[in-house]
Order: structure tokens, then sequence, then C-alpha cells
């Protein structure tokens, strides 16, 4: 009989640990959330379509309609059950942004906790994402991004549950084949991720791949021949109803409300509800695929995790000559650590291969989350640091593994102190130019660590024209501008 895998028994240390995470993960991301009051960024779009999905006003909302209709609108409308209740202002629009960071903190602690099975450890990786400068950030502003993580996050606890459950038990009765709460559970959140963002749709893809490599790993070990073969015979009933079918229905019933038509009819006829869906996804697709302009702040999939173009959100200069911002960028110190930190996981796992240990859930979300977006070539336009939200966790958890190999010795428990340290103290350097508060010009240059913004020229676009006068033809050339802000060539964090 296969074992279960047995996480440390949670302990009031585990209890004051994650009240203590909360409450500093409550703290920063609610004090000063409503300033600036003014919409920034990427929220003249969002704050106003969450608006019209909970007011329906135009004369509230500045919009007669939802204007951003080339993305899933779950994400809008957990943006306006915050403005809902506290009205249409900027704490109000940022109210569920912030409430969904404190969320995805919680989350990580719990799934740490259970497999690296270390208080002091869980607690190590939990408090780096709680002062992590990105999630900080898209914690306090109006985007659908950090909705991602929350729910794709959840995905891979409970689909984690779902193994050491599966695995306390013998695998052969066909009731606890169809009886898997845990992996419906996981379906839903993977099938929620995706509906606030595209992205998330890499979690659907990670539970599934997590759920049939462990059903083959329990195979293998209990001496099955064909582990693939077994897994996918005995397990295609919940892995298709909860980790297939149910995100696509989760998906769809969020469009409910924003897509209108007849739910009676042939689902292809015009008219129809199932219709209107369907031309909304050709229509979201049409948008990202056909996206050609720069953007002065996009920069390679490659270049995220080493932080090299952070993306300004807020910008200005007091009248006293001051400097505030709204920097959206990563902690350097934690983000070059990681990649280490996941090079020792890497190897690891390539020795021991247990689909028991963290290894696995660790490697695995990264690559699904991070993967496909170096597959993509490094000028395709319109991609950004912040869309490496996802990905994390993952690096965090990955430098948790790190800290629970060393052990417990007191050169290890140094060691973990040590990399608190630098978290809060660089996090509290970086804090103003995260949230708006007031630099001297000095004090702003020292935290911006690149400033070799140089640009390459604008890309242009020449066509040529024929016209016929009096029987003379007149050839002209015309020149336009493609990108009229090409991002830099360097470093810049300016």
């Amino acid at each position: 009989m296969v074992t279960a895998v047995s996480a440390a028994r949670w302990s009031r240390a585990d209890t004051f640990a994650l009240t203590a995470l909360t409450t500093l993960a409550v703290a920063i991301r609610f004090v000063r959330l409503g300033d600036p009051a003014s919409i920034v960024f990427d929220e003249t779009y969002y704050a106003k379509d969450s608006c019209w999905y909970a007011l329906t006003s135009s004369s509230v909302c500045d919009v007669e309609s939802e204007q951003t209709g080339v993305h899933p609108p779950l994400g809008k409308w957990l943006l306006a059950v915050g403005i809902k209740f506290f009205g249409y202002d900027s704490f109000g629009w940022r109210f569920a942004a912030a409430l969904a960071g404190v969320v995805t903190v919680v989350l990580l602690y719990l799934l740490a906790r259970r497999l690296l099975r270390s208080t002091l450890v869980a607690s190590l990786t939990t408090g780096l994402l709680a002062l992590d400068f990105l999630h900080f950030v898209q914690s306090r502003i109006a985007m659908l991004d950090i909705f991602v993580p929350m729910f794709g996050l959840a995905a891979v606890l409970f689909v984690v549950i779902d193994r050491d459950v599966a695995l306390a038990g013998d695998g052969s009765s066909e009731d606890r084949r169809i009886r898997r709460p845990w992996r419906l559970a996981a379906g839903a959140a993977a099938g929620a991720a995706t509906a606030s963002k595209w992205s998330g749709v890499f979690f659907v893809l990670l539970v599934i791949l997590l759920s049939v490599v462990w059903e083959m790993a329990a195979r293998r070990e209990r001496g099955e021949g064909h582990p693939l073969r077994g897994a996918l015979r005995d397990e295609w009933t919940s892995l298709l109803a909860y980790l297939v079918v149910l995100p696509v229905l989760v998906y769809g019933a969020t469009f409910i409300g924003q897509v209108h038509g007849e739910l009676l009819g042939a689902p292809w006829s015009e008219g129809t509800w199932l219709r209107a869906w369907w031309n909304r996804q050709i229509h979201m697709a049409d948008f990202h695929l056909g996206l050609e302009a720069t953007h002065t702040y996009q920069s390679p999939p490659w270049s995220w995790i080493l932080v090299r173009r952070p993306v300004a959100y807020f910008y200005e200069t007091t009248a006293t000559g001051q400097r505030a911002e709204i920097l959206a960028l990563g902690n350097p110190i934690l983000w070059w650590s990681s990649i280490p930190a996941l090079a020792f996981v890497a190897y690891r796992w390539a020795r021991r291969r247990d689909f028991r240990g963290p290894e696995g859930v660790i490697l695995a979300g990264l690559l699904v989350t991070y993967g496909p977006w170096l597959l993509q070539q490094t000028d395709r336009s319109a991609v950004f640091l912040f869309y490496l939200l996802p990905s994390v966790p993952f690096m965090y958890l990955a430098i948790g593994a790190v800290a629970a190999t060393v052990g417990n010795t007191w050169e290890a428990k140094a060691a973990v102190a040590v990399v608190a340290a630098l978290a809060a103290g660089s996090f509290s350097f970086f804090y103003p130019v995260m949230a708006k508060v007031p630099l001297t010009a000095d004090q702003w240059s020292d935290r911006m660590w690149y400033q070799s913004c140089d640009r390459a020229p604008p890309r242009t676009s020449t066509s040529t024209s024929l016209e016929t006068r009096r029987r003379a033809t007149i050839s002209r050339t015309t020149t336009s501008t493609l990108d009229e802000s090409p991002p830099p060539t360097g470093w810049c964090w300016i």
C-alpha cells in the first residue's frame, strides 16, 4: 500500500505565524489604499468597466457600456463588489484587488506548510510574498492580474490536498475515484483563474499535469504495469469532469449579464446566447493576436525575472520639486536569488524524482506559468513585467525549499533570519516609489538602480501609391510611424 504524504501537525505556532503574516499583508496593502485618489494606468479601463458592472450608470461611471471586452469578466465582477460596497472612488475600485492580495498570502502559507512541512520555512516563504514588490503594487491597483495568482494558487493547493487524501486510501474504490471534492475545487479555482484573465488557463494545464503525473507515480510505486494507461482508465471520469468540463463551465458562467442573447435555439444561430458568447471569444482572440504597436514599458519575457524594465503606473513632480511614483517592479535581491534556488530545486528533483516532494510542484508551477511566455518571440508587443506575477509564489517556494533542505540548525535559522531581514529592509527602502510617497530628487534617484534608457528609433512603415494626372503618373511615398513610444534598449527603471 502507498503511504500518505504526511504533513507535520498544525500547531499553535502555525496559527500565530499565519495570523501575524496576514495582519502584515492587510496593513501594508490597505493603508493609504485610496492614494492617489485619481485613476492611474489601466484603471482607466477596469475601474470604469467595474463601475458599469456594479452601478450601470453612465453619469457615475463615465462610460455608457463595457469598454474593454478583450478580457474575461470575472476580475471586473470582483472589482465591482468593492465599488458596490464602498462607492465609486479610489478605495472602492481597489478594495477587491487588495483583498485578493491578502488571500493569496494566506493560500501560500497553507501550500508551503503542506509542501515544505515546516512552520519556520512556511513563514519565510509567505513573508517574502507579503513583502514582494510586484505583488504589493498589484494588490493596490484596480487591474485584473492579481486575481490570477489568487485563484491559481488555490487550485494548486486543492490539487495537492486531493493527492494527499487519495494516497491515504488504497485507490481501489470506484466511489473514491468519483468522489474527489478537492479535485473538483481545484478545477473550479483554475476555471476562475482563466475567467479573470486568459493567462489563468496555465493553471488549468498545471492541475491536469500534476494530477496525471501523480496518478501515474502512485501506480508505478504499487508495481502496476502501464501507469499512464491505468491512470487514464481509472481516473478519466473525474479528470474530465472536474479539471476540463468544470473550468469551462465556470469560465462561461462569468459572462452571464455581460453577454446577451436567447437561451433557446441552436447554438450557432444568430441571436442566441452561445453564439454571442462565441463571438466575444473571437473578438478577444483577434485583439490579442493582432497587437502590433509597441509600448514604452513592454519588455521581453526572459528579462522579467531579472527586473530589467519595471512599469511606472503613476509619476508626478510636486509643487516643492519632490517626486512621487508608483512603480511596479520586482525585488532584485530576492528575484535574482530565486534563480539559483530554482536550479537547486531542479537538481534535487532530477536526483530524487519523489512525487511526494515539493520539487515537482515548484518546478511545474514555474515552468507552466512562465515557460509559455519564454517561448514567445522576444519582440512580441505589449508584454510586461507584471505578467510574471503568477510565477512569483513558486519562486519563493523555491527559496523556501532551499531553507527546508538546510535543516533546523542554528546556522540555518540564522540564514533564514538574514533573508527575512533583507526582504524587510529592501521593502522599506523601495516602499516610497511603490506607494507614491514623495521623495527628493536625490532620494528618488537612489532607488532607480538602472537609468541607461537609450531608445531605438521608432519603426516606420513605407507605402507607395501611383496616381495618374493628365497622362502623367505620379509616385507618392508615405511613411508612417508604427510605434510612437518604443521601449528602451537597455536596463531602464525610469
